[in-house]
């Protein structure tokens, strides 16, 4: 990433940053993982606990880590 002000874009929302976190409403955590079904679906964001798409044996590393 080039921090010189010639090579910034002047495209509409290229600047905005938008905050995620956990879609599981008790859940504070950052959503780090994203999913959507296609480019005009809105994404759902989740921590790496509640993440619904990881393979089997990733899914129970995270089901057996203690409660922070």
């Amino acid at each position: 990433m080039s921090l010189n002000p010639e090579s910034r874009t002047s495209d509409p929302g290229a600047g905005i940053h938008e905050n995620h976190y956990c879609s599981i409403a008790s859940c504070r955590k950052w959503g780090g993982l994203g999913y959507s079904r296609g480019t005009g679906d809105k994404m759902t964001w989740w921590c790496a606990k509640h993440y619904p798409h990881w393979p089997e044996h990733i899914a129970a590393k995270y089901a057996t880590e203690p409660a922070e």
